[in-house]
């Protein structure tokens, strides 16, 4: 395929994270269910995924990583099911992070918002020091993705814009370059320093996209695995095993006709079979599937976590940026970056906004979730309670 090729679906794949996102954006709001909206916008994606490039059927496409919502210190990986819900909260810090490919061209993005029955507030206490330093650092980061540029001076400014705000990168929080049906590339590092493992030599080379996640947080940053079972698996193409169990068979059938490389929600291959469940231990046992661990942050007390997710070209001009730009959540934070600084001296770096195509209009709308009248216990109160 030519690079032409492969760059209208990257931008696609771009344009339909950001139509979503925006629209999931629209819906989080107070009494609104957590599963309801994972589900709201993993549809969108496979709607819209299905709606393009119509002449090439037999294309792969729809979702590359199921839509996470994780709440307040809620790190990473929180699609709960029904059973386990969550109904946002006025004063929630919402952080939602939505995959599409096309073809197997990957974008990501995640934007995090205040839910709250009053719009017009600003929040200015330390939800708005963790939400300006996460978005900062991503506008900083996505500014470095140039040819030449090093992933160490990336970490480093990063770093910078967390210390800046009193706040601590999260753990196990990465920049990845992303190839066809690859998300997690050879060129992959974490974002926060951590004296005991190197950040590798690697220095930015031109055609190469990344996908970049500033997840910061107003606690400590390190991550503890959360008392939520997980939802998000995927097939570790690499394993073979020879399964005892009947049940266990069937399960990994199902998952291989169902799911390629990608990671896909368990809940999706039951929910016809709710018996195959019993087959997910010796999956895991075998290594077959790998699960993706809820994380919150170890941090006792109020604390909150923020993520921007974007996914950047290095271009021999410098950075394009692939997916969209959303505006800043209404905080507003005490610190302020100098514009004499280094990281605001990056920040007066410009760089390009890609042009995504126009999606087609979707001949079903798909109906977004409503608030309820209820309040579901959070499934991890700890996490999740402000």
């Amino acid at each position: 395929m030519s690079a032409d090729n492969s760059i209208a679906r990257y931008q696609t794949s771009s344009a339909i994270v950001g139509q979503v996102l925006k629209q999931v954006i629209s819906a989080a709001a107070p009494g609104v269910s957590v599963a309801a909206l994972c589900a709201y916008s993993d549809s969108l994606v496979t709607a819209l995924s299905s709606s393009v490039f119509r002449k090439e059927r037999e294309i792969e496409r729809g979702v590359a990583f199921p839509t996470t919502i994780s709440v307040n210190n809620i790190i990473q990986n929180f699609s709960p099911s029904p059973e386990s819900d969550y109904i946002l909260r006025d004063g929630d810090v919402v952080k939602i992070d939505i995959s599409a490919h096309i073809d197997g061209y990957i974008a990501s993005a995640a934007h995090t918002l205040v839910a709250t029955n009053s719009p017009s507030m600003t929040i200015t206490d330390r939800r708005a020091d963790a939400i300006s330093a996460a978005y900062y650092a991503g506008e900083v980061a996505a500014r470095m993705i140039r040819p030449g540029q090093t992933a160490r001076n990336v970490v480093k400014a990063i770093g910078l814009v967390a210390g800046g705000f009193n706040c601590n990168v999260a753990e196990e929080t990465f920049t990845c370059q992303v190839d066809r049906f690859v998300m997690n590339g050879k060129n992959s590092f974490g974002n926060r320093f951590d004296p005991d493992l190197l950040v590798p030599e690697l220095t930015f080379e031109t055609g190469e996209i990344y996908t970049i996640d500033c997840t910061l947080s107003s606690g400590s940053g390190k991550a503890r695995s959360a008392d939520i079972d997980p939802t998000v698996f995927q097939r570790d193409v690499n394993q073979m095993y020879n399964l005892k169990l009947r049940t266990s068979r069937a399960l990994f059938s199902e998952v291989c006709k169902q799911y390629s490389v990608f990671p896909f929600l368990m809940r999706n291959v039951t929910s016809a079979n709710p018996a195959l469940k019993a087959g997910i231990n010796e999956c895991l046992r075998a290594r077959l599937l790998v699960p993706f661990t809820v994380t919150v942050d170890k941090t006792h007390g109020d604390t909150f976590v923020a993520q921007f997710k974007l996914t950047v070209m290095c271009h021999y001009t410098g950075p394009i940026r692939l997916t969209p730009q959303l505006p800043m959540p209404n905080v507003r934070s005490a610190i302020e970056i100098p514009p004499e600084s280094e990281i605001g001296k990056i920040l007066a770096m410009d760089y390009e906004m890609s042009k995504l195509p126009e999606l087609p209009r979707l001949k079903t709308q798909i109906p977004a979730p409503l608030p309820t009248s209820s309040t579901a216990a959070p499934a991890d109160s700890d996490s999740m309670e402000l």
